[in-house]
């Protein structure tokens, strides 16, 4: 299977959505399903998902988030959830793609439920993992982009090589596992990345409008009707598991399934069973 997987070919495109320039992954023909990457990694962290969709006779989109990856990176006040969902429909519209299932990662779910919230008639079935927006973040984290100078320093912080080791670790039940020298240069490259910086003390600055309550979004998941499963790791130390409960209380009939010894990143650390977990949900199969 995983020679198969190799030879799928992943076709790297860029369309323009409302004037700004986006990088699309795509991958094999069939029923449409949009993968929404998480905050600080791009659409390349779905590759395997890619590939694994595309064997199973599934089209997969992936999209770079404005702001991140190799799509624009605009700065200022433009990052707001309605816009992300809008971009989103965008991507559709322009690859000729009516109704999609939508996956998304921790911010990509935030973003995958406002896609679902935004434009329903585009979206069959949502599956969100270890999903933003069920708990609160820390004020430096909402609040510290507002602050002169607190932002930047935050920023200079978090690029240090002990601080991103700290981080990876915390976003995985295994850390000696999966946290590599090489992540670790992945992630000082991307904090390095001054335009990646300025996108994130925009979002900082612009909190409300990217957050499910200050954004007015959080009652109308209540009206969600598509079949929608969550997904999250026993062991995230990101955004614990207790906050898959809040998901699933706030989505009308979503089903839930805990992974165990998993952290953040199910996709990775849990690959095997997530892609069964994601490939029985998009064939209609009961989530037991």
């Amino acid at each position: 299977m995983q020679n198969l997987k190799e030879q799928i070919h992943v076709e790297a495109t860029t369309v323009t959505v409302e004037g700004f320039r986006l990088r699309v992954l795509t991958a094999g023909e069939g029923p449409a399903v949009l993968l929404l990457h998480g905050f600080l990694v791009n659409a390349d962290d779905w590759r395997p998902t890619i590939a694994c969709l595309a064997e199973a006779g599934y089209r997969a989109i992936a999209p770079d988030a404005l702001g991140f990856g190799h799509s624009d990176k605009p700065g200022g006040a433009v990052y707001s959830l309605q816009r992300y969902a809008n971009l989103n429909a965008g991507v559709l519209d322009a690859l000729g793609v009516k109704t999609v299932a939508v996956v998304g990662h921790s911010m990509g779910g935030k973003h995958a439920l406002a896609t679902t919230v935004l434009h329903p008639a585009r979206v069959s079935r949502l599956l969100i993992a270890d999903s933003e927006g069920f708990m609160q973040l820390p004020l430096f984290m909402r609040k510290g982009g507002a602050l002169p100078f607190l932002g930047e320093a935050i920023l200079s912080l978090s690029a240090l090589p002990a601080v991103i080791r700290m981080q990876l670790g915390a976003a995985f039940a295994d850390p000696a596992r999966y946290v590599t020298p090489e992540l670790i240069a992945r992630g000082r490259e991307t904090l390095g990345d001054p335009q990646v910086r300025h996108t994130m003390l925009s979002l900082s600055r612009h909190y409300e409008a990217n957050d499910l309550r200050g954004s007015g979004l959080w009652p109308r998941l209540a009206d969600i009707r598509v079949p929608t499963l969550i997904v999250w790791g026993a062991e995230d130390r990101l955004f614990p598991a207790r906050y898959a409960k809040d998901a699933q209380a706030a989505i009308p009939d979503a089903r839930l399934v805990i992974i165990p010894r998993c952290g953040h990143f199910p996709q990775i650390e849990a690959q095997e069973q997530f892609h069964g977990l994601l490939l029985g949900f998009l064939a209609g199969q009961e989530v037991l």
